[in-house]
Parts: C-alpha cells; structure tokens; sequence
C-alpha cells in the first residue's frame, strides 16, 4: 500500500508493522526519524546483533534473502534496513531476486529499504517497478519537504525539551535562514541550544549572529533587494555568496530558478489562481509549496514584462557560463546591471 507520511506515522505509533518498506523523498531527517522509529518500537534502540541488520547500498540478494529468512533470537521479530537502496543500479537477474524477496518476507522479520542521499525518480523504471511490487506485498511511503511552519513547530518543541524558550516567529525567522531544511533546522536549534544553555531564551538577534544563510535564503533576498533597486545590498550579497566560495553557475541557476518562480507566481496572480493552486499545478509540494507562496508575494507588486525580460537575462547569462571563458564573478556582476536597468526601463 501507498501511504502518507501521517498515516505511516500514525501507523508506527500504533504498532501496526508491515513486512517491507520502502521510504524516499525530500526530507531526510524524518525519513531516518522514521527508520528509527520503527527499529525502535519492534526491537528496541539496544537490539541484538542477530535482530537488526544494517545494511548499506545494494547488497547481494542472496546474502540479504539469508538475513531475512533467519529466525529472531529471543525475540518475535528481527529488522533488517538497507540504507541508500538505489532500484536503478540493480542488473536484471538481481532485480527479479530483489522482487522475490520483497514479496516473500516472513512474519518474523522487517525490511526496511529506505534513501536519505539517493535521488528516487518513481517514473523511471526499476524504481516503478520495484515500487508497484513493494506497494502489494508492504508499504511505499514519499515523505514530502516539510513546509517552514511545521519544521518552525517542531524546533519550538526541540528546544523545550531541553529547557529552551525559542517563539513560534523566531523559529519561523531560522527555517527561512537554513532553506527550510529539517535536518539543517534542527542541526543549527541544538547548536543554539548549546549556545543559552537550559533555562535560556533564544533570540532573533542569536539566531542572525550563528546561523549563516543557506543559498537559496540569499538568492531570494539577493532578489528582493534587486527588485526594490537596492544596488549597494544586492553587491554585498554576492559577495558574500562568492566569498563562500559558492561558484557562479551555482549562483545563477538559483537566481533563475527564484526568478521563474516569481514570473509564474505573476501569470498565476493574474489569471486569478491562488498560490495554493498555482504550487500544485506546477508540481510543488511541502517546502517548495510554501516557498512558492513567498515568491507569490513578492511578485505581486511586480510588472510581468520586467520578470519575463529578467528571465530572459539570466538564461542567456547561464549559457554564457557555462560556454564562455570569461571570470565567472564578471558575469553574474554584468547580469545583475542588466538587471537593474531592466528594472529602471520598465519604471518610465
């Protein structure tokens, strides 16, 4: 069966297990969260050898088959996790093993293939295929991005465990500094943690003092601050990108990407479809929804011609990258000019 991250949640907790998982996607702090959850609420975080075997890659299915086949020991089931599991790499006669023995695991045990740095593309095939035979004989679950709130809420929550006061708005203010990365969100709470100690509160100010921009966070004020004709702020935020030694054609795929979005945020703003709509049409979800929405905004006061000529600007500039021997910086510096005349032609 498909399930959503809730139902696998709700699922877990109350200790209704499948024989075989595959869990993937965008976030993949809770998909470990979730991994561990299961080990932890079938054999225990202590668990002997013989009843949790972690497994990494692609291992031979012959060797993962004896693993799954084996009895518990003094325990009523064993688990067995395979970390970064990759459909695609598999060759066709281990494909067809790796089918037989998803469909096949005993009552005894618990497969658990699961990605945290392997990109699942559920079109491509072996990783449908594989998909549709876990989806008869387990549970196929894609956990999402998490949307900024939600990951806000649970930083909120890390920190109270530790005797921390961080507010709901303050939490919000860190999601959008790391990109809205759940992993990074709770990375940088426990250093902020650390930082006030229990009993302490954490601030704004902390928070813009310890916890460095993500790229993605940077482009977008980079953005803002060309469209409100900030010249001197959105020099110093590239040389701030720069000076984190972020190469140019990084920077410039993000500044277009950020751009597009504003520029489909304005033609969905136009014909009356909300952000909410234009997001799913477009095939966002979780975090990348909720950015979208800030990007909604921010395009609202925009004209749609200066954002379709600013695309224009910038791919042609992402071409002359990655063709044209010319210093990389001088390019995304020429860009951001044509930028900001683009801007001052489309004021008269």
């Amino acid at each position: 069966m498909k399930l959503s991250e809730d139902k696998l949640s709700s699922a877990i907790r109350a200790g209704r297990f499948e024989r075989v998982y595959f869990i993937y996607g965008k976030e993949p702090f809770l998909i470990q969260m979730y991994v561990d959850r299961i080990i932890k609420k079938t054999v225990g975080e202590d668990a002997l050898d013989f009843n949790l075997q972690r497994l990494d890659g692609c291992p031979e299915p012959d060797m993962l088959s004896d693993y799954v086949d084996t009895l518990p020991v003094f325990a009523e089931v064993k688990v067995i996790t395979v970390k970064d599991f990759d459909p695609e790499k598999l060759v066709a006669a281990t494909e067809k093993k790796y089918h037989e023995i998803v469909s096949n695991v005993p009552d005894s045990a618990i497969l658990v293939l699961y990605c945290i740095n392997t990109e699942i593309d559920e079109k491509k095939s072996k990783t449908k295929k594989l998909i549709e035979v876990i989806d008869k004989a387990g549970a196929v679950c894609c956990i999402e991005q998490m949307q900024a709130p939600k990951i806000a809420e649970l930083c909120v929550k890390k920190a109270a465990k530790e005797g921390v006061v961080i507010s709901q708005a303050d939490a919000l203010f860190l999601t959008e500094r790391v990109g809205s990365r759940m992993n990074v969100a709770s990375d940088e709470t426990a250093k902020l943690i650390s930082y006030v100690g229990t009993g302490g509160t954490i601030t704004r100010e902390q928070i813009d003092m310890l916890v460095p921009k993500q790229l993605e966070a940077q482009v977008f004020d980079l953005a803002n601050a060309i469209n409100a004709g900030q010249r001197a702020d959105s020099y110093r935020i590239i040389d701030e990108l720069f000076r984190k030694q972020i190469n140019a054609v990084t920077i410039m795929g993000a500044l277009s990407s950020t751009y597009l979005d504003m520029y489909c945020a304005k033609l969905a703003k136009n014909s009356g479809i909300s952000p909410q709509n234009a997001a799913k049409s477009l095939g966002y979800a979780g975090g990348k929804a909720w950015a979208f929405g800030k990007s909604y905004n921010a395009a609202a006061s925009l004209d749609l011609r200066y954002l379709r000529d600013s695309v224009t600007v910038l791919s042609e500039t992402d071409i002359d990258l990655k063709s044209v021997p010319v210093d990389g910086r001088v390019l995304v510096e020429e860009a951001v000019t044509k930028l900001f005349m683009n801007r001052e032609k489309r004021r008269r």
